[in-house]
């Protein structure tokens, strides 16, 4: 061997003389605990897998959300049910309070049968009086209409033996040995509705009509019309 191999070789060998021999039992202890974790989160992760599967099944076609595959959730819904709506909107009432004479007396014409004529009193365009006449004389008709906020007073004296009709109103009608008669309604909303007839064009006076100007069935008619809302 030459000087020069020779030299080599030792430098070669104080070389492997200087490194530490590794430590294997610490190796091992680490792999073996690397190890157990990776058994851990893949136990974990079946766990989750089972249960959200387990639920798909449990709920049949209920949809479970933030499960889907792009991460989106879904609402519920249930087989056999749609999913709710919005409910009807309810008309709203076109006034509160009481209506004023002259657009009840407005509807109160609208509402009168065919071959009737009809005119204001003097002085009573406040007070929703109309003079009516077929011609066999005139008849005072005069009409109220409010809504009220509060039924309990009318519901206790006006309306006290009156049964409810299937839709929740209140029909009060009389006929007095004079011929005077009166009609009165209230609705479920509050609406209420009160017509009155005389067989002479005022309050006071004697009868001028040997017979009401309209039947009580046409007053009530008249009275539960939709046209006062």
């Amino acid at each position: 061997m030459s000087e020069e191999e020779e030299d080599f070789t030792e430098a070669l060998r104080s070389s492997l003389l200087t490194i530490s021999p590794p430590d294997t039992p610490s190796l091992l202890r680490a792999g073996v605990r690397n190890g157990r974790r990776r058994r851990r989160r893949r136990a974990v992760a079946l766990g989750v897998s089972g249960a959200a599967v387990l639920a798909l099944v449990g709920l049949g076609a209920t949809a479970v959300p933030g499960l889907l595959s792009d991460g989106r959730g879904t609402a519920r819904t249930t087989p056999g049910t749609s999913a709710p709506t919005s409910p009807s909107a309810t008309p709203r009432p076109t006034f509160t309070g009481a209506l004023p004479a002259a657009q009840a007396l407005a509807r109160l014409t609208a509402l009168l049968p065919a071959g009737l004529t009809s005119s204001t009193p003097p002085g009573s365009g406040h007070s929703g009086q109309l003079w009516v006449d077929d011609g066999q004389g005139k008849s005072l008709l005069e009409v109220h209409v409010s809504r009220q906020t509060s039924t309990t007073e009318l519901r206790q004296h006006v309306f006290a033996d009156v049964k409810p009709s299937p839709q929740g109103t209140l029909i009060q009608s009389r006929q007095s040995p004079e011929g005077h008669q009166t009609v009165n309604v209230l609705n479920p909303d509050g609406l209420y509705i009160t017509l009155m007839t005389w067989q002479s064009p005022t309050q006071n006076g004697p009868s001028t009509r040997p017979t009401p100007l309209l039947p009580l069935t046409q007053l009530r008619t008249m009275a539960t019309s939709p046209k006062w809302r």
